[in-house]
């Protein structure tokens, strides 16, 4: 019974990269319905270190998110708010500095940092930022995140 407890309570999740155009994007909208397959109540979004405000998401994720079957065509870049970040239970970064500069505004974000990253076997220390690299380095961006957020997801 408790595990349905856990479950029921409605996560709220904030995928943080740069700009908001490439990765972050790319992760709210893959974590989404992997959340709604197991039953775990979530408010996802995504926000920008550089506090880029209502741009498109990059045309190269557009594109290896339909050839998954997301669509991106509608996300606007927002730019990270340090009061949404203290409401969320999960900041998930995609690299070190994105959790440097959250930490470096609030130290009590600390415990709510998830690195995707870590969630791969492969020895990364960050998500590569695919911003304006071809459409084959964002399909590997795309299944790094993909894999990471299945594992992190299983997890919680």
């Amino acid at each position: 019974m408790s595990t349905m407890t856990n479950k029921s309570k409605t996560r709220r999740i904030v995928f943080v990269c740069s700009g908001n155009i490439c990765r972050s994007p790319l992760a709210e909208a893959m974590a989404k319905p992997m959340l709604e397959e197991r039953g775990i109540p979530a408010v996802v979004i995504s926000a920008g270190t550089l506090g880029l405000q209502g741009r498109s998401a990059a045309a190269n994720s557009v594109t290896v998110a339909g050839e998954v079957g997301i669509d991106l065509e509608g996300h606007r870049s927002q730019g990270v708010s340090i009061p949404l970040m203290r409401m969320a239970d999960h900041i998930v970064v995609m690299a070190p500095r994105h959790e440097a500069e959250l930490v470096g505004k609030d130290r009590g974000l600390t415990g709510k940092i998830v690195r995707l990253w870590e969630y791969l076997d492969e020895d990364l220390d960050h998500i590569p930022d695919p911003v304006g690299q071809d459409v084959e380095t964002f399909r590997v961006m795309r299944d790094r995140v993909q894999e990471a957020l299945e594992r992190w997801i299983g997890k919680l």
